[in-house]
């Protein structure tokens, strides 16, 4: 028996990254999973990957920005599977790098759209799913930078800081009625897109290194391991918090 056994569980930006390792490891606990992208061909082959380890996978294309496409990812896995026990809200995005006063406000609503209003979205719909099934727990995926900013990424750093005080609010709220709610901070993760950024100059990967203590990049599946935890009744008194997975990133 896996972790997550008989759990059905839901990952948004579930076709790349952090998202696709996440519902790769919540299958393999014995989840049956439904993959939230939207790319239409990336969660299609989160799905696929599953199914060729014998896990158990559908996949939805939403715009997480949208709150009825939210609505109606967790009416199709409810449908499908009959209920929704535990959730990764994954999908962000950051829209253009400028010093805060250069920012178009467009690139800042839509950087704030992606990566803080999901997750609003998410939970507003993710809970009241998960009380009809009796329980649930929830992880939020949040950044390290949301407590140590990077420069001209005032949008995303500050999403991220929302994000973790919405997993709070989240947290204190539903804890009574059963449902667990916490956030992972991710720090430098070696995904696609943090691959084609340290392509584009070499000295990238040296100066995310010497910010880790660890001295290495995390992995996807790292991340997941420390969502899957938490999805699990192993954490089941744990609530409210906000775990920095980085390796040792102390400034």
């Amino acid at each position: 028996m896996g972790l997550l056994d008989k759990k059905i569980g839901m990952v948004s930006g579930g076709g790349s990254g952090i998202g696709r390792a996440t519902c790769q490891k919540f299958a393999a606990e014995g989840a049956r999973v439904l993959v939230v992208d939207i790319d239409e061909q990336a969660a299609q082959k989160t799905v696929e990957l599953i199914e060729a380890d014998q896990g158990q996978a559908m996949y939805f294309v939403a715009d997480v920005s949208i709150e009825a496409d939210i609505k109606a990812a967790i009416a199709a896995v409810q449908s499908r599977y009959g209920g929704l026990h535990i959730a990764s809200n994954n999908a962000a995005l950051a829209v253009g790098s400028n010093l805060l006063t250069d920012m178009p406000a467009a690139d800042f609503e839509r950087t704030y759209q992606v990566t803080l209003n999901s997750v609003f979205y998410c939970l507003k719909h993710q809970i009241p799913t998960m009380l009809e099934s009796g329980s649930g727990a929830i992880v939020n995926i949040g950044s390290r930078a949301a407590n140590s900013p990077n420069l001209m990424m005032s949008a995303y750093d500050s999403a991220k800081a929302a994000v973790n005080g919405l997993t709070r609010s989240a947290a204190k709220e539903y804890a009574a009625a059963g449902i667990r709610v916490n956030c992972v901070n991710p720090g430098v993760v070696h995904t696609e897109g943090v691959e084609k950024y340290m392509a584009t100059n070499a000295k990238h990967k040296p100066r995310f290194l010497r910010g880790i203590s660890m001295g290495r990049l995390g992995t996807p599946m790292e991340i997941a391991e420390t969502v899957t935890w938490l999805c699990s009744d192993r954490a089941s008194y744990i609530t409210g918090q906000s775990l920095d997975v980085d390796g040792g990133m102390f400034s």
